[in-house]
């Protein structure tokens, strides 16, 4: 990617298939690099135009495949990088070594827990969106006054830092306490549904499109919310009706072991809420 004239190619760490398909469709030529211990759908393997396999577990293996991409021109982290944000354990020690976790913030009952998505380009990491879990799903953007939204930023972006991660999205766990925030978990992946769901409904922007063409090197314009949006989890069985729902932007049942969801726009937390229940009720 740093030479317009080589190909554009990309690597992807424990890409899903959607991800890859999204970053073929955005002209990008993907290499996967997949854990040894999670078996690679065959899709995967034929969508990009290679595939490396790796224990995550293991730093020396990992190098050898970085290695191997950054041969080619591909921009990768560093081996320590992906190996910690891949093991939810190693992702602790960091967050406990380093003081980002005041003793007993995670037992703390009266604790919100946020999830925020970010993007690194060459070390500099970029706040996507931030979405705070509530009593009936997921909420986008979390309504946050100025200073703590800095606050949830400066804890996900020093972890990142320390991991030593460069390049590509982030989606972060922090729990919000009267101590401090505690960050609790980070996966270098793109969020999973219904995030990029919530996104597109309050910000009429496309989450895994922006991912790729910030790493294209194109501008792209900062995320802001329009309006609010909700992901209510519906039950195994529910009615169709929810789909006719005025205020529904998108329904998905159960697959895969997934619990269905629908997405939901409204223009305050409280409508958000009351439009939550009555989706809740409908669905049965």
């Amino acid at each position: 990617m740093s030479d317009p004239s080589r190909p554009r190619r990309i690597l992807l760490v424990g890409p899903s298939v959607p991800l890859v398909r999204a970053a073929v469709s955005a002209g990008f030529q993907v290499w996967s690099l997949c854990d040894v211990r999670r078996r690679p759908p065959e899709e995967l393997g034929a969508l990009s135009e290679r595939l490396l396999i790796a224990d995550f577990g293991d730093e020396a293996a990992l190098k050898t495949a970085l290695d191997t991409a950054a041969a080619v021109g591909l921009h990768v982290n560093p081996p320590v990088a992906v190996r910690q944000l891949a093991d939810p354990d190693a992702v602790q020690r960091l967050v406990r070594d380093n003081g980002l976790c005041p003793p007993g913030a995670v037992e703390d009952p009266a604790g919100h827990r946020y999830r925020v998505d970010t993007l690194s380009v060459h070390g500099m990491h970029h706040t996507v969106g931030i979405t705070v879990e509530t009593p009936y799903g997921l909420l986008h953007p979390a309504p946050l006054a100025g200073d703590t939204a800095a606050t949830l930023r400066s804890v996900v972006t020093s972890l990142l830092d320390l991991a030593g991660y460069q390049y590509g999205p982030a989606h972060t766990l922090v729990l919000l306490t009267p101590r401090g925030p505690a960050t609790i978990g980070c996966r270098a992946v793109v969020a999973e549904e219904p995030i990029p769901w919530l996104v597109r409904t309050a910000a009429e922007r496309d989450l895994v499109a922006d991912t790729f063409e910030v790493l294209a090197g194109r501008d792209v314009a900062p995320v802001r919310a329009l309006r609010f949006a909700a992901s209510v989890t519906l039950p195994d069985t529910w009615r169709e009706e929810v789909r006719a729902l005025p205020y529904v932007r998108h329904a998905v049942a159960c697959e895969r072991g997934r619990r269905g969801h629908a997405v939901l726009d409204a223009d305050s937390p409280e409508e958000a809420r009351e439009r939550a229940h009555d989706i809740r009720r409908l669905a049965g």
